[in-house]
């Protein structure tokens, strides 16, 4: 018997790969400025509220969504017994782009099979935190 195959499985592990770099517009917009400010103005009102402004920005909704549903997941499988080995597996595969699974695996070390199914469940996570799943 076959596995399904789902039409939204591309549309995550590109979700993934984005990742990093959703992490550094995230972080980068909630980052305060360190620069001094010479206006004269007083502080407290208008465009210098920079605790305020930094409490609402936030990413794009989609963009923030994927943020939230890969960083939940990166979460949950952390604690797993064996999570730093599949997230290792995922920042090898995903994010540095450096290895396919099979090098991945012999990379960790795990078999070439434990490293399909821990990338299969970790792929279905961020679906399923995004809501392309059902529970």
């Amino acid at each position: 018997m076959s596995k399904p195959r789902y039409d939204w499985w591309g549309y995550v592990k590109g979700m993934i790969r984005r990742y990093p770099q959703l992490k550094a517009e995230h972080d980068d917009l909630h980052t305060s400025s360190l620069t001094a400010d010479y206006s004269g103005d007083v502080h407290g009102s208008g465009v210098f509220r920079t605790t305020e402004n930094l409490a609402i920005k936030e990413l794009p909704t989609t963009r923030q969504r994927e943020y939230e549903a890969v960083s939940k997941a990166i979460a949950t499988t952390e604690r797993c017994c064996d999570g730093r080995d599949r997230l290792e597996i995922i920042n090898l595969v995903f994010w540095k782009q450096t290895h396919t699974l099979e090098g991945a695996s012999l990379q960790i070390p795990c078999s070439y099979r434990t490293a399909c199914r821990w990338h299969e469940q970790f792929i279905k996570l961020v679906a399923k935190n995004f809501g392309l799943m059902d529970e």
